[in-house]
């Protein structure tokens, strides 16, 4: 019975020895199973303290303070890599030779760049094979050197050192490199973080830079983030703007247009475009590109979808006025050729007939039909002045000059025809308004063409109240001299406003207009550096005003 249970406790305990040392061996394979216990522990204690969030030179503290339970050592290191160059990251305790973030060439830590470049843990003398000028330099006798490997790379070294001979056991050796391993673990989830937190950081940048409008919404088209752009264009705080629906926010509207490019980009899965005019008259774009949160499931991801919003009312009317200018460009050449052509026999028309009017009898029944031929030549012959002008052929020859002058002027032509139709003339001339830099002759065409245009647009209606208006003074927001010529007349319809400086367009009948009247007091007025607005409401009357720059103070005559 004694021989079996020494036989049972030697298989229970692993020793095999006389009495006399069994409780010695016992003794120490205790003390062995409590160490690599006390491993364990440090290991397993190690992954739940580390986070991308803790120091690195405080992890080193703590890990040097661990190991002091189970290993000999007097100081522990950490160094990593960075752009192909090692550096000492921090190290435990400060030993006055060493600081945080030194460099060290391969030339000087020869061991430790043996180490990274073949990956595997050394055990460093100093009276060994490698020569190690930096931990030579320390005073170091025996440094463990294991790599910090994870992911097919080496993040850095860990460095454990004695000034003494220490000797290491192989199971001291694993713990240790399974120390480093959890180490590199931290660094490579750090490096990622830093990577993801720097992506973060320039996509959020970006978002804000950006001056159009981008929206992030869900499938219900709630809005789940917006840029700076939007919530400026919105006038809501960021936290008032989450969860409203985007046409509510965009479009000021409960319900999405026909049109509307989210709805197609929900429905389909794809990307999509829409236009739509807001009730303040801007154009604006929109384009839908759907999102998952799970690309690779795209039938069971959760989809939602980015809108990029562009104003594009500016871009439409500069495409508007480039179409207008190539327009204009064109029939200016035509109207230039056309003028040019007709000259020449419209001037023998004229001298021809009026030579039969002077051998002509004053009671000839031929002599009405003489001067009928003069008047229509003399019609036809500012037409063609008229086409001369808008092709811009005649040169403008500028002087200072008061635009109440040029009013009165303008006036003494039309006033008389416009008031045998009972249209009374309202005149309002500001004494105060600087003087323009301009042509008196050109700017008199431009008053008497709107004048008339007024005069005529009371043809047809049966007004009372027969009122011509026109006022000059000074527009403080423009800084420019104004002359206003308004009307009470039938006013112009919405659809003919864009079109009423068109060449050539008329609402006028048949015989009673060329349609190159406003063209050509539109431009001989920007060549003034001017321009003309308008504003009309229909059966209400409708109001001309032609904005000029005031001269400057050494303003003379030029060309």
């Amino acid at each position: 019975m004694p021989v079996q249970k020494a036989q049972l406790i030697e298989k229970l305990t692993g020793v095999y020895a006389s009495k006399r040392s069994y409780y010695a061996e016992l003794k120490d394979k205790i003390s062995e199973i409590t160490k690599r216990n006390l491993q364990l522990e440090i290991l397993s204690e190690l992954a739940r303290q580390i986070s991308i969030n803790t120091p690195l030179d405080q992890i080193v503290k703590n890990v040097s303070a661990s190991l002091e339970q189970v290993l000999l050592f007097d100081r522990v290191s950490l160094s990593t890599f960075r752009e192909g160059k090692l550096y000492l990251n921090c190290f435990h305790p400060a030993d006055g030779v060493c600081s945080a973030g030194m460099e060290i060439p391969p030339e000087v830590g020869k061991a430790l760049w043996h180490v990274s470049e073949n990956t595997r843990q050394l055990v460093w003398q100093r009276e060994g094979e490698i020569e190690d000028l930096h931990l030579a330099r320390l005073g170091i006798q025996v440094a463990v050197i294991s790599p910090l490997f994870a992911q097919k790379r080496v993040f850095g070294l860990f460095v454990v050192a004695s000034y003494k001979k220490p000797s290491y056991d192989p199971t001291d050796l694993s713990f240790l490199q399974q120390l480093a391993n959890q180490l590199a673990i931290y660094l490579q989830d750090r490096e990622l973080f830093a990577e993801v937190t720097r992506a973060k950081l320039e996509w959020e940048a970006t978002f804000k830079a950006v001056r159009d409008l981008i929206v992030v919404v869900d499938q219900e088209k709630r809005i789940l983030r917006a840029n700076l752009a939007a919530l400026q264009f919105s006038g809501l705080s960021e936290e008032e703007i989450i969860g409203k629906k985007c046409c509510e926010v965009v479009c000021s509207a409960s319900d999405p247009c026909p049109e509307c490019a989210l709805s197609k980009t929900l429905e389909t899965k794809e990307t999509a475009r829409s236009q739509r005019l807001l009730e303040d008259g801007r154009v604006m774009e929109f384009y839908a590109y759907p999102a998952f949160r799970e690309p690779a499931l795209h039938e069971e991801g959760d989809l939602w979808a980015v809108i990029y919003i562009k104003d594009a009312t500016e871009g439409l009317k500069m495409q508007a006025q480039l179409m207008r200018a190539a327009r204009l460009a064109a029939l200016g050449e035509m109207a230039a050729g056309v003028a040019h052509e007709l000259n020449t026999p419209l001037a023998v028309i004229l001298g021809n007939v009026q030579l039969l009017l002077r051998s002509c009898p004053k009671r000839d029944p031929e002599q009405r039909v003489l001067e009928d031929i003069k008047t229509c030549g003399l019609r036809c012959k500012q037409i063609v002045q008229g086409l001369l002008t808008f092709s811009r052929q005649e040169q403008y020859v500028f002087h200072v000059l008061s635009v109440n002058d040029v009013v009165r002027e303008a006036l003494k032509l039309v006033s008389y025809q416009i008031e045998t139709d009972n249209i009374q003339i309202d005149v309002d001339l500001d004494p105060k308004i600087p003087q323009i830099a301009g042509n008196a002759q050109q700017l008199e065409q431009v008053l008497v063409n709107l004048l008339l245009n007024a005069k005529q647009a009371f043809e047809g209606t049966e007004r009372r109240r027969r009122l011509i208006g026109v006022k000059t003074g000074i527009d403080a927001e423009r800084g420019q001299v104004f002359i206003k010529i308004s009307d009470t007349g039938q006013g112009i319809p919405m659809e003919n406003l864009t079109r009423i400086f068109d060449p050539f367009f008329t609402s006028k009948g048949v015989g009673k207009g060329t349609g190159l009247g406003l063209s050509v007091s539109l431009g001989i007025v920007q060549a003034h550096g001017g321009t003309i607005g308008v504003e009309s409401e229909l059966n209400k009357g409708s109001t001309f005003t032609v904005y000029l720059p005031p001269s400057r103070d050494q303003a003379g005559e030029r060309e």
